[in-house]
């Protein structure tokens, strides 16, 4: 039987600094991620093994929302030397590390055909860098926008009449603690992932994220995960009947979203 294992890694996965003191373990823990020399990510060791033993048993697709660069810095997920990867909340797929140029010249003809040039959202950006709660503006792999917010200075009037603007436009807005995503309606983990099981074959598929931008993904699953530190729940349309709504935070989520998925996995490979 083939069995599919896509997962989001922050907040799912692995854990940052802020995380972790949010949500502390006795257990033993291991840097998952580096950056100029810091430790920003963890995993449990016992997570770390079993995360191994699911990659054995089944295709893993980690699927983040970082930019490809970001995603490599993560070195145990390199070290696990995943067959397919997604990156840029879809808009890059990984085969054996590189690029699916298929599929990145699809999606691009789709975000042209349902969404204003590129030049015209610059001019958007370039309207807005300057708001009072405007902190930085990243554009992610040339696909998307992830603004750095002063909340305190965000209105909700003006929020919504953004939402509304970009909509028409054929992009969609979303508020995330921090950070402001703007990101062609097109651009989804769940049309990444849709694409690898038309290129694949699979039996079963398990699916594991914490955000909503994960819930799509969670609902095209066979069996899906969320935490109870996520956001999903709160924003979710409706509940899905195939997840398991954790009462876990943080690690102890991790744990048990990878022994159930190898407790599935072990019972229908008998």
């Amino acid at each position: 039987m083939k069995i599919l294992f896509t997962s989001d890694l922050d907040r799912t996965l692995i854990y940052s600094n802020h995380m972790m003191s949010l949500y502390p373990t006795n257990r033993s823990k291991t840097a998952v991620e580096r950056k100029a020399d810091v430790e920003t990510s963890w995993m449990c060791d016992e997570t770390m093994e079993l995360l191994k033993e699911v990659r054995e048993k089944t295709l893993f697709v980690p699927v983040t929302t970082r930019a490809r660069h970001q995603y490599e810095r993560i070195h145990f997920i390199q070290e696990l030397h995943p067959l397919v990867a997604v990156t840029s909340n879809g808009g890059t797929i990984l085969e054996n590390g590189k690029p699916d140029l298929v599929w990145a010249k699809q999606l691009r003809k789709s975000i042209e055909d349902s969404s204003v040039p590129d030049e015209q959202m610059l001019q958007i950006m370039n309207d807005i860098k300057y708001a009072n709660w405007m902190e930085r503006s990243l554009y992610i792999d040339d696909l998307f926008y992830v603004n750095h917010v002063h909340l305190e200075n965000v209105q909700p009037v003006a929020l919504q009449q953004l939402k509304e603007e970009l909509h028409e436009l054929g992009w969609h807005v979303l508020l995330q603690k921090k950070k402001l995503y703007m990101i062609p309606n097109v651009l989804t983990k769940e049309a990444a992932v849709t694409y690898i099981k038309n290129k694949y074959s699979f039996d079963f598929h398990f699916a594991a994220g914490d955000s909503i931008l994960d819930y799509n993904m969670l609902a095209m699953a066979d069996r899906s995960y969320t935490p109870l530190h996520g956001d999903m729940k709160d924003k979710e349309p409706k509940k899905l009947t195939q997840t398991h709504y954790s009462n876990e935070n943080g690690t102890a989520f991790t744990k048990e979203l990878l022994h159930d998925v190898l407790e599935h996995v072990n019972r229908v490979t008998l």
